[in-house]
């Protein structure tokens, strides 16, 4: 079976007739003396028999597939060097890939898709600064992505996702970074001991404020008590003053005297008493 196969293979390339194999997730292009316009378009999946005496037969792959970009340098907005490793998918357009291999060639990787991401990568970066970048990566790939699919589709080429990998800076600028984070760390953790002490001491001028207005309120009392109290003395000597007279005073003089002048240089004694009126009885009244 094998000899026949073989046999009819040599017969069909000395008659000038050949065959090629198309397989799923690929296209072929007919060029006939290299012109496209004799099988115009591109070919799916199957077998062709063509003459390889006059014509040729490009195979493109049109599955998704990954293209790198290594080290890929840009410069951002504040002048800072950034560095990315950049991983595209993309696949070939496959109703148009005679147009591709018509425009660009088969070494469309080289000549469109590198320079694209180079160049977009670096178009990209300069609308942000290096903070921006750390910030929102995010929003750099979105804009990185637009940029890509937009150059890529004039060349046949669908883009479908990108990946940021290895995405770095100098190392002057990792080290400025990191004292500026430091230096704000300082600061965050001075600011809270000064915001502690704030409240500290306002705890302390509450508790201050406290007591003082208990001992003030302690000695409003002491001193309406005091005021109460000298009220009430001063009214019991009122009553004292009134109730006294001056046979009362004789009287208390005379209980407690020790039967003793006092002494005193002059004329004689000055009696203490009116004895006379102490023992003077008082006089009947006649009857009539």
């Amino acid at each position: 079976m094998q000899r026949i196969i073989l046999f009819l293979g040599v017969l069909l390339l000395a008659a000038g007739c050949g065959w090629g194999t198309v397989d799923p997730g690929e296209r072929a292009v007919f060029a006939r003396f290299g012109k496209l316009d004799v099988w115009p378009g591109c070919f799916k999946e199957g077998l062709y028999f063509y003459n390889p005496w006059t014509t040729d037969m490009y195979e493109f792959d049109v599955k998704v597939q990954a293209f790198l970009v290594k080290g890929a340098g840009a410069g951002t907005k504040d002048l800072q060097e950034v560095h990315a490793d950049i991983v595209t998918n993309y696949s070939i357009d496959g109703n148009k890939c005679h147009l591709l291999l018509q425009e660009v060639g088969r070494d469309y990787q080289a000549r469109v898709i590198l320079p694209g991401v180079n160049e977009v990568l670096k178009a990209s970066t300069a609308h942000f600064t290096a903070q921006n970048i750390i910030q929102e990566r995010a929003k750099l790939k979105d804009e990185i992505l637009r940029g890509l699919r937009a150059r890529l589709a004039q060349y046949y080429i669908v883009v479908h996702d990108i990946a940021l990998t290895d995405f770095g800076f100098s190392k002057e600028f990792i080290q400025a970074i990191e004292q500026k984070q430091v230096a704000e760390q300082i600061v965050k953790r001075k600011e809270f001991e000064r915001q502690q002490m704030e409240q500290e001491g306002l705890g302390k001028k509450a508790l201050a404020d406290g007591q003082a207005a208990a001992n003030l309120s302690i000695a409003r009392a002491e001193a309406d008590g005091n005021l109460l109290k000298a009220k009430a003395t001063a009214e019991g000597n009122r009553l004292i003053r009134e109730s006294l007279t001056i046979d009362l005073i004789q009287f208390k003089t005379v209980e407690t005297w020790d039967g003793k002048l006092p002494m005193f240089t002059g004329g004689g004694a000055i009696p203490l008493l009116n004895f006379e009126a102490l023992v003077r009885k008082p006089k009947p009244e006649k009857k009539e």
